[in-house]
């Protein structure tokens, strides 16, 4: 206010220019505390529009030689004055307009060098050091180190910066994968750009995994309505195998009848679909000692494998209701024929092709049970393979609404397995829930890739934080505001979580079928992203 009580002109607002000046037409803050760990910055307090800082954002701070970087994890009001200022009304206003601001708090990510080389800071920049928001030639340092499976650009809070690419490691998916969000954030379209991604390098000879994909929902194979599936992107079609349960489906050229044999069912896959009393389970269990291991669903539903089971010591009552499950099971499950897919399906994993099992209608039980045969016959073939020194890539197994199967008590012992020792065999999961909270703790422990696409719930959140292999925990604001289609990506091989805009696959798709034939990408050096 100026000696008569009129409010300041902009031209007066000197103690406000001390701390934003205009460099070029950008606008430059300074950083006034804290310590290594935390950095703070003050704005102005009436930013508006694309000035406006956001929570997710990344700012850069020069200081000699190096360049340090900060994403912001909150944004306070704060001021010059001390008290209940702000509740006090001075002549006709509350404040004098030089004298209040915001307060940016941001975590210090690390520093790069004039060469362009990254490490974690473990000193902090001088004090009054400048602060500007990072543009894309801070960035240049993660194209370095990112992986070869496209699935978003960067994002600087809601800005993006196509020019770096964000991708995950195909080497490292045998370690396992979390995609993990509420309903309606992007998990489906996050698969299929992923997948996409992978049919990519099959056909350019890059594959180092085959994906395997089980739809309960029929979104990936032929998409819905003007939502596009998979067998859209005609370039790289070659790199993917179908199989589906559907006869309509089935019926196109390149998918193919989806079939298990009686033969490959084992009693430890009808073990995971009931809850058992213990007299149950004990039959269950005696079920491979005393029949043969081929034949023992057809000899266990006759009077006479009936009568056996009774000989051994089980009640009739037991034995009906285990035959009578049994029974149900294989009655549902049309796909219980004489011959088999899974021979295909693995052989099609091993080239690294990625594998569609389309299952639409399937019940939640249908769905665990095939399921489970097909992760049993691809982690024993894997396992007994390792030992005869046979040449094939590494399996990643998709799991749908993963709590289901890896929460505690779920008596799913072989998703287990395969979480904690999976990738001793070159087997990995990739588990998509919007509940990690349901998931054992030490089995979430074991996966070194996360993709979390917004969680609202704080238990969730908490659950990830304490499992992660990266530090998620100052990103909680972040992760709980997220929109559909942004994400943070935690992998060991990026030196920090990075936040992500994750393709939408429709337009991946346009910008995949616009590429160069594979055999042209060599000469370019590989992929050249196409912006449009």
């Amino acid at each position: 206010m100026d000696q008569e009580g009129k409010p300041d002109q902009p031209s007066e607002r000197a103690g406000l220019l001390d701390r934003k000046v205009m460099e070029k037409g950008e606008s430059t803050y300074r950083i006034v505390s804290k310590n290594v760990s935390e950095y703070h910055f003050i704005v102005p307090y009436d930013l508006s529009g694309e000035e406006r800082v956001e929570v997710g954002q990344i700012f850069s701070i020069r200081d000699g030689s190096l360049t340090y970087l900060a994403r912001v994890i909150n944004i306070e009001h704060s001021s010059n004055y001390d008290g209940h200022w702000d509740t006090t009304i001075k002549g006709t206003n509350f404040f004098d307009s030089d004298q209040i601001f915001n307060r940016v708090i941001a975590e210090p990510l690390g520093s790069v060098n004039e060469a362009g080389q990254f490490r974690k800071s473990r000193t902090l920049p001088t004090k009054f050091s400048p602060v500007k928001r990072a543009e894309k030639d801070q960035f240049r340092f993660l194209s370095q180190v990112m992986g070869d499976i496209e699935v978003g650009y960067l994002r600087n809070g809601t800005r993006l910066v196509e020019e770096i690419p964000v991708a995950l490691h195909s080497q490292a998916m045998d370690h396992h994968m979390g995609v993990f969000a509420t309903t309606g954030m992007g998990k489906s379209n996050f698969m299929k750009v992923f997948a996409a991604s992978c049919m990519r390098l099959y056909v350019k000879g890059d594959s180092n995994f085959g994906l395997l994909i089980v739809d309960p929902h029929g979104e990936y194979l032929k998409g819905k309505g003007l939502i596009k599936g998979l067998t859209h992107l005609q370039k790289y079609r070659s790199g993917l195998a179908c199989y589906s349960t559907d006869r309509q489906n089935s019926s196109d050229p390149g998918v193919e009848e989806l079939a298990i044999s009686e033969e490959e069912i084992l009693p430890e896959d009808i073990a995971l679909l009931y809850e058992w009393s213990p007299p149950q389970r004990d039959a269950l269990d005696a079920i491979s000692r005393i029949f043969d291991s081929r034949s023992w669903l057809e000899d266990i539903k006759t009077p006479e494998g009936m009568a056996r089971m009774v000989q051994e010591g089980f009640k009739d009552s037991t034995v009906s209701v285990l035959v009578r499950r049994i029974k149900n099971e294989l009655a549902r499950n049309r796909y219980v024929k004489k011959r088999s897919s899974l021979a295909n399906i693995l052989a099609n994993l091993k080239k690294g092709k990625v594998v569609l099992v389309d299952i639409p209608r399937m019940t939640d039980r249908s769905e665990l049970f095939l399921l489970s045969v097909i992760s049993r016959y691809i982690l024993d073939d894997y396992k007994r393979n390792l030992t005869e020194g046979e040449s094939r890539k590494n399996c990643l197994i998709t799991i749908e609404e993963a709590q289901r199967v890896l929460g505690a008590g779920s008596n799913t012992s072989r998703f287990e397995s395969i979480a904690r020792e999976g990738r001793k065999f070159g087997v990995g999961l990739c588990a998509i829930t919007q509940q990690p909270k349901l998931i054992d703790k030490q089995l979430l422990s074991q996966f070194n890739t996360l993709v979390v696409m917004g969680l609202g719930d704080r238990n969730d959140r908490r659950q990830l934080e304490e499992s992660a292999k990266q530090d998620l925990s100052s990103l909680d604001i972040e992760i709980q505001t997220l929109e559909k289609g942004e994400a943070v990506v935690s992998t060991l091989s990026i030196p920090f979580p990075v936040p992500a805009r994750i393709h939408r696959y429709e337009d991946y798709l346009r910008r995949l079928e616009k590429e160069e034939l594979p055999e042209k990408l060599a000469s370019k050096g590989g992929f050249k992203p196409f912006l449009e």
